[in-house]
């Protein structure tokens, strides 16, 4: 009859598809799979911060494992200052994004217990099949990692350990979901559950261990501050320097040495970062200690609140950029960390850097810029 109306194949297909084939008087529809914008946002969400808890309990997992089985590119340079500041990034992402992903988990599942269209949502479904594909994929290429360490002979037990923990986050994914997606019982999942409860004690353990490393925030605020006096320190070098070039000789004080260098900015062109103000301690305002050694060399001393007890080979050195950090082209300022709290003193000797010379009065419209120029 439909044919007869002159429907489309397609569409008589699809119209007749909606109904149970089955022996009764009336047509019966089959059910239809639920969605909402609402739902589609949650699971987003959850999914969401299923990925961010993932990701971030291996970054620790793998913190963990670098201090078990320690080498020297885990605790020199640039690694070692990012595994710090990693670990803190991963222990407020769980912090917050954890209790929201068991929270909305538990919501999501006890809505589909109590309604059975929630149970054949599209929304649900796509994602979760999304979610799959890229716990399979990490799953595939951890084992084709491992594969590949093996016939290079290059197997070692700090990889291997991060390779099971990457495939156990990839099991524990592809098992849940893969069996939660297929799954249209309205009983309380057990299993799920005992998963659920085994990966938040894992995640907060990693955490308690994670805040005996980083410290507490007072301590972290504090650190904070010893780099700033670091930093500090050597923009101080910088402007000795500076004096040491202009006076041709060390400054008796650093206050005598910022009232020069104000007065002298404000009457002839300077090199770049001698008009700065001299740095001070970030927490009690006062300069820096100085004092001169002989004519060519000082000596400038802090007070550090923690030091660096962690900071190994490369870390120890303190390297910030900045165009006022080198005197001269190839030179630059470096400044080891100490490793506990207290008095510390470097021995500099000044750098007087080439100056320009002094405009004349002819060269006063054009001076300033010229002179400039070769002493940045």
């Amino acid at each position: 009859m439909l044919k007869k109306a002159v429907w489309p194949e397609d569409q008589i297909e699809n119209s007749l598809v909606s109904f149970a084939e089955i022996d009764f008087a009336l047509p019966v529809p089959r059910p239809k799979a639920y969605g909402s914008a609402r739902e589609a946002f949650l699971y987003i969400v959850y999914f969401s911060l299923l990925g961010m808890v993932a990701t971030q309990v291996g970054s620790l997992a793998f913190a963990w494992i670098d201090r078990q089985f320690a080498d020297d590119l885990a605790q020199n340079g640039y690694y070692g200052g990012w595994a710090t500041t990693g670990m803190r990034w991963s222990v407020a992402s769980l912090l917050v994004g954890y209790p929201i992903f068991l929270f909305l988990g538990w919501r999501l599942a006890a809505k589909k217990r109590k309604d059975a269209e929630r149970r054949r949502s599209r929304v649900h479904a796509w994602l979760t099949y999304v979610t799959l594909i890229f716990a399979a994929g990490a799953l595939i290429g951890d084992l084709v990692a491992v594969v590949f360490q093996f016939l290079n002979g290059e197997l070692q037990s700090r990889f291997l350990a991060k390779a099971a923990v990457v495939g156990a986050i990839s099991v524990a994914i592809l098992w849940n979901y893969s069996r939660d997606v297929e799954r249209h019982a309205s009983g309380v999942d057990i299993p799920g559950r005992a998963l659920a409860l085994l990966a938040t004690l894992i995640a907060a353990a990693l955490v308690v261990w994670a805040f005996t490393i980083v410290r507490s925030p007072y301590s972290a605020r504090l650190q904070m501050a010893d780099e700033q006096r670091l930093q500090g320190l050597i923009e101080t070098t910088r402007l000795i320097d500076c004096h040491y070039s202009y006076a041709a000789a060390l400054p008796e004080s650093l206050e005598a040495m910022g009232a020069y260098l104000s007065d002298r900015a404000a009457r002839l062109p300077v090199a770049d970062g001698c008009a700065n103000a001299v740095p001070v301690d970030p927490l009690t305002g006062g300069i820096y200690d100085y004092q001169p050694i002989d004519e060519n060399s000082y000596e400038i001393c802090a007070d550090f609140d923690v030091g660096w007890p962690d900071a190994q080979g490369d870390n120890r050195e303190w390297r910030p950029g900045g165009y006022y950090y080198s005197p001269t082209v190839g030179a630059r300022r470096t400044f080891t960390k100490p490793v506990t709290a207290g008095r510390q003193c470097y021995q500099i000797d000044a750098v007087a850097f080439e100056t320009a010379p002094t405009p004349s009065t002819d060269d006063a419209d054009r001076g300033e810029e010229e002179a400039a120029e070769p002493m940045q």
